[in-house]
């Protein structure tokens, strides 16, 4: 490596010379803890059910499902729309929430629906939702 020149330009040369030096990273849970064996999984006998107390397998299959396909990300299209919530019955004795406390009590709203566009021609219904949310302006002004 010369001297003169910037050290952007020998990262990976740099880098390489440390990685002989390094110990590799202990395998962790989301959580940080440490997994022993991640190619097995409980199970409730030889060839029984999968356990949920297999805590490595279901951390695992968490994010496995909640992974970002950027193809279909940016296929996505969606919707809104801005509105109101109005309390027509008495329902105090199912919830304590502001939101519900009298009836004829409107709280603006807004909500969103997201989906993941199919091909050119294809109906806008085959897809199923990708996304729902409802937000409630409350009185409160929090997030």
């Amino acid at each position: 490596m010369a001297d003169c020149r910037d050290k952007a330009c020998d990262q990976m040369k740099l880098w390489q010379e440390t990685r002989g030096t390094q110990k590799p990273d202990a395998l962790t849970t989301g959580a940080g803890n440490p997994v022993c064996d991640k190619l097995n999984i409980l199970t409730a006998g030889p060839r029984g059910p999968l356990l949920v107390q297999d805590v490595a397998f279901t951390d695992e299959m968490a994010h496995f499902d909640r992974e970002r396909i950027p193809e279909r990300v940016v296929h996505a299209k969606g919707a809104g729309a801005f509105g109101y919530f109005e309390v027509t019955h008495d329902i105090t004795k199912y919830s304590k929430a502001k939101v519900f406390e009298h009836i004829g009590k409107r709280t603006p709203i807004a909500i969103r629906c997201s989906t993941v566009a199919g091909e050119s021609g294809s109906a806008d219904t085959v897809r199923d939702p990708r996304g729902f949310a409802v937000k409630f302006y409350t009185d409160r002004k929090s997030t």
